[in-house]
């Protein structure tokens, strides 16, 4: 007997055919078990005629520690950006913790309403773990003020990370501007003999930093990644708004995937990455939101909306970019609805989302602004349905009182 049966539904699969068909959705233990018609036989049915039903999305690179920075300062450069983010942990050393906190939960909570299941982000230990979903998490390498602490034995630091079941950590440098040589010697090192283990930065993202890596090394960041044997099926590049051809083609022998943040270099006056160009060599390209702080929505159909807009590219393909591309990339068998795949779901209401032509779902979803699931599963449990969460999510406090306080009085003071 499985444990619940969706019937009725028009269900984007996103399989390798990329059929959109009429079906029923056995699942059992988490997990799609079988898709056909008129299936029978469980513990619960859930009705969705009415509906929409896609794969939960992948977000493949946000910072979880930046909600109380959204909306903060406008017609900030990349540089300009960084530089506020440490005033505004000085400023407020003394309830940073309860702020970032605070900020993770708000991150996820908006997050999880608007589709995303999957995360590759920053930090977010432990509390990102809370919330149940399946968690790539960066341990940072940055020789900031702020993140100098993580740089420290950094090879022993990760390795007392402890896995999980739906939790997977990752070798996250901010950019190559920010690591010496020595330290990116360190990585070459650690990432040899550590072959499972992911490895993403921000690269590419504006001039400054193009010019700043060619000036100090006589090459491209994206040669310079290879010279340092770092440019592999493991790597993710993040940004990627200025490559030349040969860099390009490095990443496409290399096998490297990337993940383009449309929203956030518009906001921050960067070029965004030229997407057609990478996809027409073949190159594993995801769409993500990056941090509140600089993409302000955290709804993936916005981003790849966004992308629509900017590139030109197909609906299908740019779907891609936030199912089977980044589960490609991350080697989780969800992004599709396929027997044997976690049961990651999303439900939209036709009426509600004023779909049109079923030959256009995917139009729809990526042109139309504001769509929301109405039910959302994880691994076959309701945890939103009509839009709320249900009580299979625990939902943290959303605000800290004291810290929210402050960041209100002392905005003149950081910003």
């Amino acid at each position: 007997m499985m444990d619940v049966i969706i019937k009725g539904g028009v269900v984007v699969t996103q399989n390798k055919k990329r059929e959109i068909v009429d079906i029923d959705i056995g699942i059992k233990d988490g997990l799609i078990v079988k898709l056909g018609e008129h299936l029978s036989n469980a513990k619960s049915v859930i009705r969705a005629e009415n509906y929409i039903i896609t794969p939960a999305y992948l977000n493949g690179h946000i910072h979880f520690g930046e909600y109380y920075l959204r909306g903060y300062k406008e017609r900030l450069g990349t540089e300009e950006y960084i530089s506020a983010g440490e005033k505004f942990c000085r400023f407020f050393e003394e309830e940073l913790e309860a702020i970032r906190t605070s900020s993770i939960d708000n991150v996820m909570c908006e997050s999880i309403k608007n589709g995303t299941l999957t995360f590759f982000g920053m930090r977010g230990w432990p509390r990102v773990q809370r919330f149940g979903v399946n968690a790539f998490l960066g341990y940072p390498l940055m020789n900031s003020e702020k993140l100098a602490g993580y740089l420290k034995d950094f090879e022993k630091q990760f390795d007392s990370l402890k896995q999980g079941k739906d939790t997977e950590y990752f070798l996250a440098l901010h950019s190559l501007k920010w690591l010496s040589e020595r330290e990116l010697e360190a990585v070459r090192i650690f990432m040899q003999s550590h072959p499972d283990v992911k490895l993403s930065l921000h690269i590419c993202e504006t001039k400054k930093e193009i010019q700043y890596i060619t000036d100090k090394y006589n090459m491209s960041p994206i040669c310079l990644m290879d010279k340092f044997d770092l440019l592999n099926e493991k790597t993710l590049l993040v940004h990627c708004n200025y490559l030349s051809e040969e860099d390009r083609e490095l990443i496409k022998r290399s096998g490297a995937s990337v993940a383009v943040c449309h929203s956030s270099n518009l906001k921050l006056g960067n070029v965004p990455c030229d997407v057609k160009a990478l996809l027409e060599k073949g190159i594993n390209v995801m769409a993500a939101t990056d941090g509140p702080a600089t993409s302000d929505s955290l709804s993936l159909l916005d981003a790849i909306r966004v992308s629509a807009l900017v590139s030109g590219a197909a609906v299908q393909d740019l779907y891609d970019m936030i199912t089977v591309n980044p589960a490609k990339y991350m080697g989780i068998n969800t992004g599709s609805i396929q027997a044997g795949n976690i049961a990651d779901l999303l439900l939209y209401d036709r009426n509600d989302l004023c779909f049109t032509y079923r030959n256009s779902v995917l139009e729809n979803l990526v042109y139309l602004p504001g769509c929301r699931p109405a039910k959302i599963l994880k691994s076959g449990k309701v945890i939103v349905d009509n839009y709320r969460y249900t009580d299979n999510v625990e939902v943290p406090v959303l605000q800290e009182k004291k810290a929210y306080n402050k960041l209100n009085r002392g905005q003149d003071g950081y910003a």
